[in-house]
């Protein structure tokens, strides 16, 4: 309880400094990170070998991720089955869709009225598929060529997440505009 008690007063000492800012929108996306945070650690404030459902966690999160950045897009999240996995993984996966989610809303979404995320989680014969897309600004392919290196501390970030899950992590253009997917396996007695 500690950590989201100090996390709330960090969103209420943004939200008062909001007030005496040039640019406001700079402290507003400070507090809706800060949120996202919060609701992270509060609905996985559990013992990471405990077992959580990872599609009402990621629905969860995306709802308050919706609701953090003040329904500036419209929000899909689709669940392909409800199942059970590790905490510790759903973690992972937690911090991926807050990546994506706001990586997609700072950059992809810029300067659209109202922009479009879909989430979509899904299990199948073992593997979980994470798929975050959105209707913005196609991503930049060259800045995820090997060659390039991986630019931003978030992708970077989420390639690190993927590895640690024994998995990979994609970002490609598609018929919306880009989609995020994170894949990884699982065992199957975590009923997937």
């Amino acid at each position: 309880h500690r950590i989201r008690n100090e996390l709330q007063v960090l969103s209420a000492l943004f939200a008062a400094q909001r007030r005496q800012c040039d640019h406001p929108v700079h402290c507003d996306i400070c507090v809706s990170r800060i949120c996202a945070t919060a609701a992270l650690h509060g609905v996985l404030d559990t013992n990471e070998h405990e077992i959580c459902s990872l599609g009402s966690f990621v629905r969860l999160l995306a709802e308050t991720l919706h609701s953090a950045f003040y329904s500036r897009y419209e929000s899909i999240v689709t669940i392909d089955g409800d199942f059970e996995i590790d905490c510790a993984r759903a973690k992972s996966v937690g911090l991926v869709v807050v990546e994506a989610t706001v990586n997609a809303v700072k950059y992809a979404l810029a300067g659209l009225e109202k922009g479009r995320i879909e989430t979509r989680v899904r299990c199948s014969r073992g593997e979980v598929e994470l798929v975050v897309e959105n209707n913005g600004a196609s991503f930049p392919l060259r800045a995820l060529s090997q060659s390039a290196g991986i630019s931003g501390k978030g992708l970077k970030l989420m390639h690190d997440i993927a590895a640690n899950l024994d998995g990979a992590l994609e970002i490609t253009p598609s018929p919306m505009g880009t989609a995020l997917r994170l894949t990884f396996r699982v065992a199957l007695p975590q009923r997937c």
